[in-house]
């Protein structure tokens, strides 16, 4: 067996397949290495390998993947209604304002309901068979509302799967290499296309075995599955080993720009923390990408080669990391690794160094990235810091200010535990009712507190002779309040006779007396 594959791969080089060299020398390198060992495994090995090698050498070997559509807008899934029931009969159901999308009951079926909001831009999309009724409104009638709102785009990472989640967010949409699968014909869809034009290599629903025609898609993309869409999606015209996701010419830049900025528009806001020291910047990914990187910028290197050589190295690490091998918009071949946990540095080191001492071992010299150290997520921390942190250092300027001005450390600290103490144990405020107090000079010069405030003349008549009562208190006299109200009356006896001008004396004397009084 091993002379008559030695036999094919001369007939290959005769027939002068330059543009796979390449593949041929590596295959042809490893044969000399099975041919020392001298074993039967070794032999088998050798066997195997130098029969994979003429198949890419024949085929130009490439990976095409099936990628499917995810989005499930079924009335009959739980999941989609915000209680995570299906709505009952009679029941009130609401489709917010923001569903822009059709919403689908794929089962003929009798629903009754007792009322239905629909949304302005959405659609209902009722079987043939089926019927819906609407009753009479009921107050307590069983609300079920959509949870699903906007549109679901062709170029959303997150409607798509069947790509390692180590893939760039451009390669997680389909390639022009990869095959779509649709739902079923029996199923809603609807899907907003992109608006740069992409190529795939096929598309087919998921219950045909056979894809679509390219007229047969062309027409189907004209179907209200794709309204307010333009058929921006089509065939790929030639298959391309060595081309990047998508177009291979002169223009690939410009496209790839315009394509990742209407991918990242929907991606970047859901980035959340990066969780690594060095973030690498990588083709294609619109947030920063927490992993490894091993590449090379030799263009004539096979991309199949890579891989099967990544797939080897990178076996034993399959439980902790996902890898991806690509070829690079500058024709160089990558392979981006990265955790499929919580990111760890030190793994992600181990498994880039171990591809990279078997690629070297096959002549492919690469070069070596790593995303650093593991960090943890901080920024409440880092929010947190100005507010807590301040307060801090104006407390340590003060300090430095009184020891400045000459106060002692031990003043200083006294004056700190004391203002601590304060506050710690707060000042004690009795509550009390407060009222007026009015004091007056009496005999006994009792004080009592007088309620004035509303009361009528009588109760105020009654709280004055209250007053005037003794009642055994101290004594108390008040220097600016005095009142002659209760002094006795001062009567002088005057002798008669009595002439007019004495008596008219005697009055003028008493007035000049009365206005100093009032004057003090």
């Amino acid at each position: 067996m091993q002379a008559r594959f030695t036999v094919l791969l001369s007939a290959l080089f005769d027939f002068s397949l330059r543009r796979n060299f390449v593949e041929l020398s590596s295959c042809e390198n490893s044969t000399k290495r099975k041919r020392k060992e001298g074993t039967m495994s070794g032999r088998f090995a050798l066997s195997r390998e130098l029969a994979l090698c003429v198949i890419l050498a024949l085929s130009g070997y490439t990976v095409a993947l099936e990628k499917y559509w995810l989005p499930d807008l079924e009335w009959q899934t739980a999941s989609n209604w915000a209680d995570g029931r299906v709505p009952e009969i009679d029941s009130h159901v609401i489709f917010p304002e923001e569903t822009r999308h059709a919403v689908g009951i794929a089962e003929p079926a009798d629903l009754r309901l007792s009322a239905l909001d629909l949304s302005r831009q959405g659609s209902l999309v009722l079987p043939r068979n089926g019927k819906l009724q609407l009753s009479h409104s009921r107050a307590d009638a069983r609300v079920s509302r959509w949870s699903r709102k906007g549109n679901f785009f062709w170029v959303d990472p997150a409607n798509w799967n069947g790509s390692s989640i180590a893939a760039p967010h451009l390669e997680q949409l389909p390639c022009r290499q990869d095959s779509v699968v649709l739902p079923n014909v029996n199923r809603t869809l609807s899907i907003l296309l992109p608006i740069n034009g992409i190529e795939v290599k096929s598309i087919r629903p998921s219950n045909e075995e056979q894809p679509f025609t390219r007229w047969q898609w062309r027409a189907f993309q004209d179907r209200r599955e794709f309204v307010a869409s333009k058929p921006t999606v089509n065939y790929a015209e030639y298959s391309c080993p060595k081309c990047t996701c998508q177009k291979s010419s002169a223009l690939d830049r410009i496209f790839h720009y315009y394509y990742l900025e209407e991918i990242c528009t929907i991606q970047e806001g859901r980035c959340g923390f990066t969780a690594c020291e060095y973030p690498l910047k990588v083709e294609g990914h619109c947030c920063p990408y927490c992993g490894g990187r091993v590449s090379t910028s030799t263009k004539s290197i096979s991309l199949a080669v890579v891989r099967i050589t990544a797939d080897e190295a990178l076996e034993g690490y399959a439980a902790q990391i996902a890898w991806h091998v690509r070829r690079t918009l500058a024709g160089g071949v990558e392979v981006l690794v990265k955790s499929k946990g919580d990111y760890s540095g030190v793994v992600i080191q181990e498994a880039v160094e171990n591809l990279r001492e078997m690629l070297r071992s096959t002549g492919i010299d690469v070069s070596v990235e790593t995303a650093g150290a593991a960090i943890k997520d901080s920024r409440l921390a880092v929010a947190l810091g100005p507010f807590l942190g301040a307060p801090a250092v104006v407390i340590v300027l003060l300090l430095l200010a009184f020891l400045y001005f000459g106060y002692s450390l031990g003043s200083v600290l006294s004056g700190c535990m004391e203002a601590v103490s304060s506050v710690r144990d707060g000042i004690r405020v009795e509550k009390q009712k407060h009222g007026f107090a009015r004091f007056e000079n009496v005999p006994e010069g009792n004080v009592q507190i007088a309620d004035v405030a509303g009361t009528s003349g009588r109760q105020i008549d009654d709280s004055e002779e209250r007053i005037r009562q003794p009642t055994g208190g101290g004594r108390f006299e008040n220097p600016l309040y005095r009142s002659k109200r209760d002094k006795p009356e001062e009567r002088e006896m005057l002798d008669t006779p009595l002439s007019l001008a004495a008596l008219k004396g005697k009055v003028e004397g008493q007035l000049e007396n009365v206005e100093m009084d009032s004057e003090e």
